[in-house]
């Protein structure tokens, strides 16, 4: 199989200590049913025509690409190409008058089609998230960062929300997870988890002088307020841009080795 290695621009490293203190959602195995492309595509966002098809679909297990020894199967792959259709072709039909038709994802365009646009943003998509789930597992707040775990539990959150409904239990949040849905909602709360995590061991750290200049540069964000008043969205906001920032270096300083025969029979809609 042939395979690329893509890397991403710098930026400034902040070093992190590692950590590592299993921590994930329940754990409890499940087996996962197979499923195929299409039922992952439908997760969301919205379809347009289809191109023709230049190759069969890849198997939902096979693997697409690998980034930082973790390889990500196409069923990964595809919850991101379903999550940047929209924008794709909103992106085209914005920049270059592209309409939707038989030869939308096909049609170049300054050099590229729409496909391999959707397929560049899914890639690094996967990739800061799957670096923020290596820094997870680094922190002791994952103790699994591979996709199969996570299909794992999902399927077991799910279970517990059927016995739950059943028994006449009241539950938050939807009955049923979507594969999707649930990606996000872990996601979100990891995040927040890690920003915590990374301000307790001060690899993130807050000193007043930092707040103050912050507070200064974004006064705009902050109206008929004074710095004592606002601190505490201050220090929030700007722990989460330094959290950003480290997520952007690890992202951009991943290697990338795209498995380019699967990534590429990907189907996009």
């Amino acid at each position: 199989m042939s395979t690329s290695t893509r890397h991403r621009p710098r930026t400034p490293a902040t070093n992190t200590p590692r950590v590592v203190v299993p921590l994930w959602t329940t754990a409890v195995t499940a087996v996962v049913a197979a499923v195929t492309i299409a039922v992952v595509a439908l997760l969301s966002g919205p379809r347009h025509s289809r191109p023709p098809a230049a190759a069969p679909a890849p198997p939902v297990t096979a693997v697409a690409a690998t980034i930082d020894g973790q390889d990500i199967p196409v069923r990964e792959l595809a919850l991101y190409l379903a999550q940047e259709r929209s924008a794709t072709f909103t992106h085209f039909r914005q920049k270059f008058g592209a309409e939707d038709g038989p030869g939308f994802w096909t049609t170049e365009h300054d050099g590229r089609t729409p496909a391999a646009y959707l397929r560049e943003r899914a890639l690094a998509d996967v990739t800061r998230v799957t670096v923020t789930l290596h820094l997870a597992h680094d922190q002791g707040l994952l103790a699994d960062s591979g996709y199969d775990a996570f299909l794992r539990n999902w399927q077991t959150e799910n279970a517990r929300r059927r016995t739950a409904v059943a028994a006449h239990q009241v539950i938050y949040g939807p009955v049923q997870y979507t594969e999707s849905n649930y990606f996000t909602y872990v996601l979100n709360n990891l995040a927040a988890a890690l920003r915590d995590r990374l301000t307790a061991t001060r690899a993130i750290t807050t000193p007043d002088s930092a707040l103050r200049s912050w507070f200064t540069t974004h006064r705009a964000d902050f109206p008929h307020q004074s710095f004592t008043t606002a601190h505490e969205q201050v220090r929030q906001a700007y722990v989460l841009a330094r959290y950003q920032a480290l997520i952007d270096h690890l992202a951009g300083s991943a290697h990338v080795r795209v498995h380019d025969r699967v990534f590429d029979a990907v189907p996009v809609v």
